[in-house]
């Protein structure tokens, strides 16, 4: 009898054990819930069409001005493609540019380059503009860069039989006030 009574007793216990687990979830079921990152990096985007490897590159200022000796450039590696691609430079944590320059690369075979879109981003801020609209922002410096505004392809100037790398200056105060606008 006695033995019927601790089997009873101990039947119960574990009947109130595995009644009282079965409302729990699985570790595996539980949800992951990830802090929201935000990118504070300046990002600027070309979508391009870039028909044989080269390398691009994006200077800044923080000053206003266009002397771009002070920070160091960032270069990109373009993988060729005949297809449109999006080549995006993240400046540095905490670095707001008020002027850019950008240079179009310096394989010496390299073949017309279209400019499909430039865009800047800022947190959620954006500035985009078709590639036919980037002479407006941006100069060419025509020591180096043949630039038809109507297909927005850039070529290089040939001097002495030497392809020059294609370069854009800012034209500083469309440029300036657009990049204002996104950081504020």
């Amino acid at each position: 009898k006695e033995m019927r009574t601790k089997f009873f007793i101990l039947a119960i216990v574990l009947v109130g054990i595995f009644s009282s687990c079965k409302n729990e979830k699985s570790v595996d079921s539980l949800e992951v819930v990830q802090p929201e990152v935000v990118d504070n990096a300046f990002k600027v985007t070309l979508n391009v069409t870039v028909k044989k490897d080269d390398t691009f590159s994006l200077y800044y200022t923080e000053d206003g001005s266009t002397d771009f000796t002070k920070s160091p450039p960032l270069w990109m590696v373009v993988k060729g493609n005949a297809s449109q691609q999006d080549v995006v430079f993240s400046l540095p944590q905490d670095v707001i540019p008020t002027q850019l320059r950008l240079d179009f690369g310096m394989n010496k075979d390299q073949e017309p380059i279209v400019i499909n879109s430039f865009q800047m981003n800022y947190f959620k801020n954006e500035f985009k503009i078709p590639g036919n609209q980037f002479f407006i922002y941006f100069d060419p410096d025509i020591t180096k860069t043949i630039f038809d505004k109507t297909t927005a392809t850039v070529s290089a100037v040939i001097k002495d039989g030497v392809r020059q790398s294609p370069s854009f200056y800012p034209n500083a105060n469309p440029l300036g006030n657009e990049i204002k606008k996104i950081v504020r």
